[in-house]
């Protein structure tokens, strides 16, 4: 019992008892539901207590241990490449499953609340590159600016390797101190399956009714696009990586039980970097630029939502779209979803834009709103998930890693706290 309940090799296990409690609780006891919600934020908390210091040591010690600036050109290239095709196969799905369910005929606005557009802000590619260089690090850092954080991290790692031998000094210690936050990411884990508990209790008492109301077709029609994404990509990466897929998904659990639970990219950064580097066994020198970085462009969840919503809403006011209109809606959503990740308000306000520069209505972000946090649990799962497989994907063709090297975690490893 003692090793079910406090050892690291039945976390999942636990994870996945929260989980499902969680959602049984929210739909018998609501009250209870709402009450419990702080032990949920407690949890969040502490994992966006460690996103700053795993992505600034882990990136650095990554970079520094590739040792080669024009390797890490390589590498970049690789990461960016692939999480942009990810992106453009996600809009090609989102227009496949809308012309297959068609979730907007037959709708009725009756009862359907505006959109209040006095939110939305002009986005450009350009604005996107200028934000990228932080004017303060540690401002950049207090806000968890994802990107910022890489730029200036990415850029100090390869001051390191180019400076020598005192940089391998820092390396180290970099190397040591990420090693350090790993083991304050065990401890908080120890907390995660009441974490998970608590948030799944809450999400299912306030949105899950929301599941059956008007929006179900739309809904359906986003989870359906989320799977295919989900199928399309695995599928690809066990065809060149020859992983072994069923133990490859068992990894993943984790990663899937606290992105549906957190509806967070960044506040997973920390538990999807341990799956990738200590179950799927990735080096570190890759994982540690690929992971991060994918928590803030790798969007192909936010790709196929504003597809979907883009058709979804035509479909509404009888509109038919064009085959240019459809390049266009496929070119705006990728840039949009590599461009605009720190926008407040998140993919509500990017909704809204989006529509707005293609001309659409505006009317169903309203509703869309109320029950955005029911779709955004599976566009942060297949986001995360791309992640993975873009690492795996990068790692293979770099050829420092196999599946040989992708071992079972058989270890039953205490945390003593």
């Amino acid at each position: 019992m003692y090793n079910f309940l406090f050892t690291k090799k039945y976390l999942p296990y636990r994870v996945a008892i929260g989980f499902i409690l969680g959602i049984a609780v929210g739909l018998l006891f609501h009250n209870f539901s709402v009450w419990v919600k702080p032990a949920g934020t407690l949890f969040m908390n502490m994992i966006k207590m460690l996103i700053v210091p795993v992505i600034f040591f882990s990136l650095t010690s990554g970079i520094a241990a590739i040792g080669d600036v024009q390797k890490l050109k390589r590498i970049g290239g690789k990461v960016v490449a692939i999480y942009v095709v990810m992106t453009v196969v996600a809009c090609l799905i989102g227009i496949l499953v809308v012309n297959i369910f068609h979730p907007g005929t037959n709708f009725d606005t009756s009862h359907m609340s505006a959109y209040d557009p006095k939110n939305l802000k002009a986005i450009s590619f350009s604005n996107f590159l200028f934000n990228m260089v932080p004017t303060n690090i540690i401002d950049a850092m207090a806000k968890q600016d994802i990107l910022q954080m890489i730029f200036f991290t990415v850029m100090f790692a390869i001051a390191l390797v180019i400076v020598g031998e005192p940089g391998q000094k820092v390396a180290k210690l970099c190397g040591d101190i990420a090693q350090i936050i790993y083991k304050m990411l065990d401890i908080v884990m120890i907390y995660s399956p009441i974490g998970v508990f608590a948030l799944m209790a809450n999400t299912t008492a306030v949105y899950g009714s929301q599941l059956f109301g008007a929006l179900a077709k739309f809904v359906l029609t986003d989870y359906v696009g989320c799977l295919l994404i989900w199928g399309i990509l695995s599928g690809i990466t066990y065809l060149y990586t020859k992983v072994d897929y069923i133990r490859m998904c068992k990894a993943m659990i984790p990663i899937w039980i606290n992105t549906i639970a957190t509806n967070s990219s960044a506040g997973t950064i920390p538990i999807t970097l341990d799956v990738v580097t200590d179950k799927l066994k990735v080096p570190m020198s890759i994982a540690s630029f690929s992971v991060p970085l994918g928590a803030t462009i790798n969007l192909t969840g936010a790709a196929l939502y504003k597809t979907i919503l883009a058709f979804f809403v035509a479909e509404i006011y009888g509109l038919d779209m064009t085959l240019s209109q459809t390049a266009m809606i496929i070119t705006i959503s990728t840039i949009m979803s590599i461009a605009a990740p720190g926008i407040p308000g998140g993919g509500i306000v990017t909704g809204a834009i989006f529509l707005n520069l293609m001309g659409l209505p505006m009317d169903m972000m309203g509703p869309i709103a109320g029950m955005y946090r029911l779709i955004d649990m599976s566009h942060t799962t297949v986001n995360v998930s791309g992640d993975v497989l873009g690492t795996l994907l990068v790692a293979k063709n770099e050829h420092i890693w196999n599946n040989d090297m992708f071992v079972e975690d058989h270890g039953s490893e205490e945390i003593n706290v």
